[in-house]
């Protein structure tokens, strides 16, 4: 632990996170999965570590067990920084003067740069979502890291025979990723690794033995802590007993035992596996020549401060993703809820893969940034949110660097706060980081690249994630597609080697969700209602606290009524197979039409972590209207739900280039005649 002066009671105490600088290089962060099948002395040493952060030794390998050495590298000082127990963190200790509570808009305890006011550490619905969290990943791999260095020195130290082979694995080791929008998550699901109570390691001289998992739950040291409370809903009787359960769980059921239910949770990623992939994708669609900072906050957040109503183009955000991730581990367990989801040890993995796919959209779209602001219609505007730190008490202007660029509560070796601008990009010439992330479809992020090599990586990556309409495309019948019109490339003054692709676009479904509708977290779901059993499209979660919850930030954004946005693509196929079976005259059929025709066969709910249904909708203008007393509050139902569709130009002969959307259309509302009530939380 670091002090910014020889005189202790003064002084703040800080942590300083370096990442792992004491390794003298950059390594690569790797999947999990190929970390358990390819590098066994690696995951040893991971298992290990990342169990004795935790505060769980692990006897039977045959190791002294080291003990944390600083409170600010516990598992529970770290996770606690995304929430409860809303308490400074124990790396970035205030001096008295700035803990100071009464606020004085003349007093310096409560300006800049350290306002004295806690409300934990919320960086969530701005452009900061993806730089407050590279720093966090920093800190964890930081703490893993220097306990995997001591393990492996004691390994190599009481077995001669092992010397210089896991000193070398310590120093290579980073926090791996698990890459939820992989192809194989459809039919696999969440790997055994990241459940399974126990797991094998090879330990000292190739033996196997068995150990605790320390990537399937988090057992709380020292119990439960004090301000944890339950999350109850007297109207549909469902509880997430946080106060009882002594360790974490996913997908619970509605009891103070707790329990997790991985079948649940495998049906539930499985189920949406697919449109998570193409979210994914289409986060590589932003074309060139955009304004770089509209487009960083569209990618970096789901609330976009800058969009306007006619802000047609709807490409998806991150953190939109993301809080579906959160919502499908969690179900009503840990992971749904800001406030606890970091104790879930698999939060960690989530949010390397997070910024992993941040890394690789930062290598293709080296100039997006979100800047000193953005400027609509010739006015300049700040970026701000509604922080609840130390050091945003109020709404105040987000910069990139200086006092209103920092991120609380990281602060580097020199015992400044981490700023946005210093976590920008892997590669040499960037503030060090000390990782990288392996080779992925032929991008290195922290190697330099031509304007052509980025082009070209762009388009491998949407496709690779399953946005790939020049393929879609070959599977339509001209026919049936021969009403669905677009105007030519060149009319809409795209580069002259863009061709449109005639007589096809891509739907998308647009959802606006008020964040603090029901008090918590919560999904919308849509569903395509041909056959017997209505068929999952996709979903757009809600990742919110609840009003008890310490969070200013998120207090701030329930009294300006935030909105979230997602997005759910509507796949090929279905999309194909409505029109094809439409049985409407050609000659007579618009887009227009066929958005009708999409329509009335979708349906939507509302439904909140445990999976109950609280309000629910058909598609289309000729659906029943929901009678009066049925009707769901204006408060809680979508400000939005909208089908949009985009035209889409590629460059000819060449499939390796990527697509360009554009022609940007909005349709018909999928829900007119209203939200039923599917409980009295929702009237």
């Amino acid at each position: 632990m670091t002090t910014t002066s020889h005189t202790q009671s003064t002084a703040p105490y800080y942590y300083p996170i370096v990442g792992r600088k004491s390794t003298g290089g950059v390594y690569d962060r790797i999947p999990i999965e190929d970390m358990q099948k390819h590098h066994p002395k690696q995951f040893t040493l991971f298992v290990l570590s990342y169990a004795a952060v935790q505060g769980v030794p692990n006897p039977s390998v045959g190791t002294v067990f080291p003990g944390v050495e600083l409170p600010a590298t516990s598992y529970m000082e770290i996770a606690g920084i995304h929430g409860k127990p809303y308490q400074e963190y124990a790396g970035d200790r205030k001096t008295p003067d700035e803990k100071a509570s009464d606020y004085n808009a003349n007093d310096r305890k409560d300006t800049l740069p350290i306002p004295s006011r806690f409300g934990g550490y919320c960086n969530h619905g701005s452009v900061s979502f993806t730089t407050w969290h590279r720093p966090y990943m920093l800190l964890i791999e930081q703490a893993v890291g220097d306990v995997a260095d001591r393990i492996a020195a004691e390994i190599e130290r009481t077995n001669i025979g092992e010397r210089g082979k896991w000193i070398r694995e310590a120093k290579k080791l980073r926090f791996p990723y698990w890459d939820w929008a992989d192809p194989r998550v459809a039919q696999e699901g969440l790997p055994p690794v990241l459940y399974e109570d126990q797991l094998e390691v090879t330990v000292a001289g190739g033996k196997k033995t068995t150990v605790q998992n320390p990537f399937s739950y988090y057992t709380y040291q020292g119990g439960i802590p004090s301000d944890f409370t339950d999350l109850e809903n007297s109207t549909t009787r469902q509880t997430a007993y946080y106060s009882k359960w002594t360790r974490t769980y996913r997908h619970p059921p509605n009891t103070p035992e707790g329990g997790s239910d991985i079948n649940a949770l495998q049906q539930a990623l499985k189920a949406q596996a697919v449109n998570i992939r193409t979210k994914v994708g289409l986060l590589f669609t932003f074309s060139d020549g955009e304004d770089p900072a509209l487009a960083y906050d569209e990618f970096s957040n789901s609330v976009n401060e800058s969009r306007r109503e006619t802000d047609y183009r709807n490409v998806g955000s991150l953190e939109a993703v993301h809080g579906i991730i959160h919502g499908t581990i969690g179900g009503n367990g840990h992971m749904s809820d800001p406030d606890y989801a970091a104790f879930d040890p698999i939060f960690f993995f989530h949010h390397s893969n997070v910024d992993r796919i941040l890394a690789l959209w930062e290598w293709c779209y080296r100039d997006y940034w979100m800047g000193d602001g953005y400027v609509k219609d010739d006015v300049a505007y700040p970026w701000t949110q509604q922080r609840g730190t130390y050091a945003q008490v109020y709404n105040e202007q987000i910069l990139p660097a200086g006092a209103r660029g920092a991120l609380y509560p990281f602060r580097n070796e020199k015992g400044e706060y981490w700023t946005s601008e210093q976590t920008r990009f892997l590669d040499a010439d960037s503030y060090p980081k000390y990782y990288s992330y392996q080779e992925f479809l032929g991008v290195k992020v922290d190697q330099k690249a031509t304007d052509d090599e980025r082009h070209a990586a762009r388009a491998r990556i949407a496709k690779f994630y399953g946005f790939d309409p020049q393929t879609s495309v070959k599977g339509r019948n001209k026919g049936d597609w021969s009403h669905v019109t677009v105007p030519k490339a060149k009319d809409r003054g795209l580069s002259e080697i863009l061709k449109e692709i005639p007589n096809f676009r891509v739907f998308i479904v647009l959802v606006r969700l008020p964040e603090h509708a029901f008090n918590r977290s919560y999904s919308f779901e849509l569903y395509h209602d041909r056959g017997s059993a209505p068929q999952l499209v996709g979903i757009a979660t809600v990742f919110a606290r609840p009003d008890h919850s310490p969070c200013k930030a998120c207090a701030q954004r329930r009294e300006s009524g935030s909105i979230v946005r997602g997005i759910i693509p509507l796949p090929f196929s279905l999309v194909n197979d409505i029109i094809v079976n439409s049985g409407i005259d050609r000659t007579k059929a618009t887009v227009d039409t066929t958005a009708a025709d999409i329509t009335k066969n979708l349906s939507g709910k509302l439904l909140d972590m445990t999976g109950k249904v609280l309000a629910s909708a058909q598609g289309g203008s000729e659906a029943a209207a929901v009678p009066k007393e049925k009707k769901a509050s204006s408060d809680v139902v979508p400000v939005e739900v909208t089908l949009y569709t985009s035209a889409v130009a590629e460059k000819v002969d060449d499939e390796g280039h990527p697509v360009y959307l554009f022609d940007w259309r909005p349709h018909n509302a999928l829900f007119p005649n209203g939200w039923k009530a599917e409980t009295k939380e929702a009237l």
